[in-house]
């Protein structure tokens, strides 16, 4: 065999850019060197075509597969056969090049028809691969050839118990290869084979996505949308898999009623009463939004049950194994859990159920419990729609039994919706919010030639548009891919989910757009109208925040309230600056709900006098078109990014020498704090980052400078009183830094300061 020859017309082809033709010559050269015997010349061309491994028996592996693939499968057996002798001579019998040899095995079985032993390959690669921590994904693919195969074996059920396996370890990874593609398109088929149509158009569809991600609109995306297709067909002909019940809810009460019912009785008598039952959550069934196509990854039958602390103590474990031996497929529909899906039927303390949910064991009891939490946390326990004499309430999900009452104690509390308080304050927050996004930025950055900025800031405003409508119907707003949808159930205002509906359509940068938002805005105005929220005029949304606020004070006198409302309000505006800021060190403030309560922590140290003069200092800035936090953040650039700093500095305010100097002297006073806390206290400091700006880095600044930049931005008048405030704590021998924490530390749910250290 003239090798030279063929290597010279395989690069012409190459040159050529025809790249099938050349595969194709390849193989047809490969397969005549095979009938031959020629396994130099095999060698040779498998090297040009970079196949040829490192070793022989590498080398022919590789040659095998050529072989199978041009269709020479006696002879691509023979080559295996050599390897696997050449193996069984030098190799221990759990050495992973095993894994390689039976896995090509198994693909030249099943191109002969003989699915058992591609079986038997496959299942002796998966026994050694198991072995190898490091072969995680290697182990998924085994499985999802081995489901294959017992596929054509009429083995469906097993077929589908290895898929699960497979998918569950792919779904540990956020990021995926081609292979978890296979494995969701082999789920398909194994759940079309079982007759379980919907889960086979779900998968198919899920496969879909993760081939054109991976590889585009290939060859395997047109077979695998052919198949959707065919068992969409096939639903067509056939009613609603549901049959007879009209939700997914509906489904998961009968199956507890003829499953979940007699296993409790028979298997714990004793604990019948004081087990409580349910399916209540985060699930699209328990919203009443499962249809055919929005339903959640882990749709299906099951149920939730709760146990006290001390019945969860005896018999918990005991129940959730008995829960797990319940049938996994039911009116034709199978529940499947993955790895990366919390965890969302079974048996729950009731305790963790709701801290899971709401992060707290208990209902909030405080107003910073309630305020910190957004609203779909809530929504899984009420969607409730308005607190008015006849009107009928919807909760979600549903309690199918709880003789003691804990589990529907603690949900009644949630359910009866926000503190008027709170409820008043996170209308502002959106009003704000709703200006910024829509009144403000959506014009001005298209005016600038920023499309895509427009197009977020138009979405913004419409998330935000969406929050206050729940907030004015007193009931709270779901997770975001139902926001618009719920809209379609409230009392007040649902015309405006068809207005968005039309906003959405216009293109980028239609003049109806400003027209169309300042419509709604004035809708918005004339409601919190009726509600007595505001009584201004002005067409501006934020210019009502402090009527919307001031309304707090006049419902309740109390002064803790007035004081609650000003230090939302100066949390409000410090995070506008901040997600508007453009400096280094602010990136990944994106967290609301954590940087709120730690504001909180602090600003409760303050008096009402300190928060107002504050406030005023935002509000001039803000008429000056200058942000705060980026002058803040910008000082600390000094001993962080200096060379930034550089860049910046000339656009910074600058301090008179009198103002440098009280800075200082304040900061040196709370440095020594600091120290003092971390000596009592070195796990509760530490969480702050170093104290000392020689300590500053990259990303990481110290207490010292965070004081000193913030500082620098306070007023004549602000940082006078904040003055006097240091010089009454240091003549009552107060810790400023020690209370700060503490009230943090009591705002997460800790008892006291040293409670917090003990956690850490």
């Amino acid at each position: 065999m003239d090798v030279n020859r063929i290597l010279e017309q395989l690069k012409q082809l190459l040159i050529q850019h025809r790249e099938e033709e050349a595969e194709a010559f390849l193989l047809e050269k490969l397969g005549q060197a095979a009938r031959l015997g020629d396994r130099e010349a095999m060698l040779l061309l498998m090297e040009e075509a970079g196949l040829r491994g490192e070793g022989e028996e590498a080398s022919l592996l590789n040659i095998g597969n050529a072989l199978r693939t041009a269709g020479l499968l006696r002879e691509a057996m023979a080559v295996f056969q050599e390897v696997r002798q050449a193996y069984d001579y030098q190799l221990p019998p759990n050495d992973f090049r095993y894994v390689e040899l039976f896995r090509n095995m198994s693909l030249l079985f099943q191109d002969m028809g003989d699915d058992e032993s591609a079986c038997d390959c496959l299942e002796r690669a998966l026994g050694i691969a198991s072995c190898y921590k490091e072969a995680r994904i290697e182990v998924a693919v085994i499985y999802t050839n081995l489901a294959v195969s017992k596929l054509k074996l009429g083995r469906q059920q097993e077929a589908i118990d290895d898929l699960k396996k497979a998918l569950s370890i792919f779904e540990m990874d956020e990021e995926h290869d081609y292979h978890y593609s296979g494995a969701l398109s082999a789920m398909g088929e194994a759940q079309y084979a079982a007759g379980n149509l919907e889960e086979s158009a779900r998968y198919y569809g899920l496969a879909l996505k993760e081939i054109e991600r991976n590889m585009g609109r290939n060859k395997a995306y047109e077979i695998t949308l052919q198949n959707l297709n065919a068992v969409k067909a096939k639903l067509s002909e056939h009613p609603a898999i549901i049959g007879e019940f009209e939700s997914g809810l509906a489904l998961c009460e009968a199956f507890y009623l003829e499953f979940g019912v007699p296993m409790i009785r028979e298997k714990f008598p004793e604990y019948e009463g004081v087990i409580a039952a349910g399916l209540v959550g985060e699930g699209s069934e328990c919203f009443g939004f499962d249809d055919a196509v929005s339903r959640d990854r882990d749709f299906g039958p099951g149920f939730c049950l709760w146990l006290t602390d001390s019945v969860y103590d005896e018999i918990g474990e005991a129940l959730q194994r008995a829960y797990e031996q319940l049938p996994a497929t039911y009116m034709g529909i199978t529940r499947y859990v993955t790895a990366n899906t919390n965890r969302r039927v079974g048996v729950f303390r009731i305790g963790d159920f709701y801290e899971n949910l709401i992060g707290l064991r208990e209902a909030p009891s405080t107003q910073s419990q309630w305020l910190f939490l957004e609203d779909y946390r809530y929504k899984t326990q009420s969607s409730m729609l308005l607190k008015l004499e006849g009107v009928d309430t919807e909760v979600n999900g549903k309690v199918f039994r709880d003789d003691l009452g804990e589990f529907s104690r603690i949900r009644s509390e949630i359910a009866r919706y926000y503190p008027e308080e709170v409820r008043v304050r996170k209308i502002a927050r959106q009003a704000a919010l709703m200006a910024q996004s829509g009144q403000y930025n959506y014009q001005r950055m298209f005016g600038r030639g920023d499309k895509v900025t427009a197009k977020i800031a138009l979405s913004e405003f419409m998330k935000h548009t969406m929050a206050m409508v729940y907030l004015l119907n007193r009931t709270y707003a779901p997770f975001y891919k139902w926001l618009h949808k719920g809209m379609e159930r409230l009392r007040i205002l649902p015309e405006i989910g068809e207005i968005l509906n039309v906003l959405a359509d216009y293109p980028n940068g239609d003049e109806r757009i400003p027209q169309t938002i300042e419509m709604i805005v004035a809708m918005i105005i004339a409601e919190m109208k009726k509600q007595g929220l505001t009584s201004g005029e002005d067409h501006y949304l934020d210019h009502h925040t402090d009527k919307i606020l001031h309304s707090i004070s006049q419902k309740k006198e109390s002064r803790e309230t007035v004081k609650e409302a000003l230090i939302g309000e100066l949390i409000r505006l410090e995070w506008n600056d901040l997600i508007k800021a453009q400096i280094e060190g602010t990136e990944g403030q994106d967290d609301f709900q954590t940087y709120a309560m730690t504001q909180e922590g602090k600003y409760q140290t303050w008096n009402e006098e300190m928060l107002r003069s504050y406030i005023s200092d935002f509000h001039r800035a803000d008429d000056r078109d200058f942000n705060l936090i980026s002058e803040k953040y910008g000082r600390m650039l000094k001993t962080t990014f200096p060379a930034r700093y550089q860049k910046i500095a000339e656009t910074l305010p600058v301090l008179s020498q009198v103002k440098e100097e009280i800075i200082e002297e304040i900061v040196g006073i709370q440095v020594k704090w600091m120290e003092e806390l971390a000596q009592r206290y070195p796990k509760a400091a530490g969480k702050a980052g170093g104290i000392h700006t020689k300590e500053d880095q990259p990303f990481r600044i110290s207490y010292e400078t965070c004081q000193r930049g913030e500082l620098s931005t306070y007023s004549e008048n602000t940082l006078d009183l904040y003055g006097k405030f240091i010089a009454g704590l240091c003549r009552e021998n107060r810790n400023l830094p020690e209370m700060i924490m503490t009230n943090t530390a009591q705002l997460y749910g800790y008892a006291s300061l040293e409670e917090l250290e003990q956690a850490l």
